[in-house]
């Protein structure tokens, strides 16, 4: 769900995308987005919520993004040729930042390839001034945070 940002607060300058986040550390207007998932997407396919989280699990656990077509960049996942339950542990477990293009320090940590195009946004298991050779870069979309931070989607993330 690339497109679906436009549900959060619009883009920012890459100077200034910390200011896009409340006090929890989540994207203001996440719940916006949640709406849009739900109503927009999946509940008029008939899915339910437990159905939308294995439906994001299994299918980002395969892959990765391409910022030549999509604009985001890098895998969901160590492994993006194996099916696991990676993508939720992953998310549950791992520390994430939100960055931009302008997020230069990433190159600096061997993690050039999760910078996104200029005016996207996403989420990377990497802290600026932390450096950990034993995490490899991973990413996630806005629209898979809101997996972890919906109480309802949340639950099911973690069965999962």
């Amino acid at each position: 769900l690339p497109a679906a940002e436009k549900y959060c607060c619009p883009h920012l300058d890459d100077h200034n995308v910390g200011s896009s986040l409340d006090s929890d550390g989540k994207v203001k207007g996440w719940e916006g987005l949640c709406t849009h998932v739900r109503n927009e997407v999946f509940y008029r396919m008939g899915f339910d919520d437990r159905e939308i989280v294995a439906l994001l699990c299994g299918g980002h656990v395969y892959g990765r993004c391409h910022p030549n077509f999509s604009g985001y960049a890098g895998p969901w996942v160590e492994h993006p040729t194996r099916f696991s339950n990676e993508y939720a542990a992953d998310m549950i477990e791992d520390e994430w930042t939100l960055v931009s293009h302008g997020d230069a320090w990433l190159d600096g940590m061997g993690a050039a390839e999760l910078r996104p195009a200029p005016g996207k946004r996403q989420f990377v298991n990497k802290v600026p001034g932390k450096v950990d050779d034993d995490e490899p870069n991973q990413m996630m979309l806005l629209s898979d945070m809101i997996l972890a931070w919906d109480p309802s989607f949340r639950s099911y993330l973690e069965v999962y």
